[in-house]
């Protein structure tokens, strides 16, 4: 959706790194990270997680305390995306986390 505001010599200021210009190319690596991470979470959902339990395979690397609550939240994002498309169930454990699962019939 911020294609429609993207101009080919725009400068963009990131959070974090340094600026650049190619917010198209940008948005897209994003996008075909995001589809690529969301691949990845459903075939490492064939066995129930959790959120938490799914960073290595998002993150593609270990998330250190000081990132664990961002982590979290991207994480459960991506779960909460596949659950809304109908791709995974969800259950809640005795402890109160949801555990996530591709769906037994697709």
């Amino acid at each position: 959706r911020f294609q429609t505001y993207v101009f080919p010599d725009q400068l963009v200021l990131p959070g974090h790194k340094l600026p650049f210009v190619g917010t198209e190319t940008r948005l897209d690596q994003l996008i075909q990270n995001h589809h690529g991470a969301l691949r990845r979470l459903e075939a490492f959902l064939v066995e129930p997680h959790t959120a938490a339990e799914c960073f290595r395979t998002l993150f593609k690397r270990e998330i250190p305390a000081g990132e664990y609550g961002l982590a979290l939240v991207e994480a459960m994002a991506h779960c909460l995306h596949l659950w809304h498309a109908g791709r995974v169930t969800r259950e809640m454990r005795d402890d109160g986390a949801w555990v996530w699962q591709v769906r037994g019939d697709a």
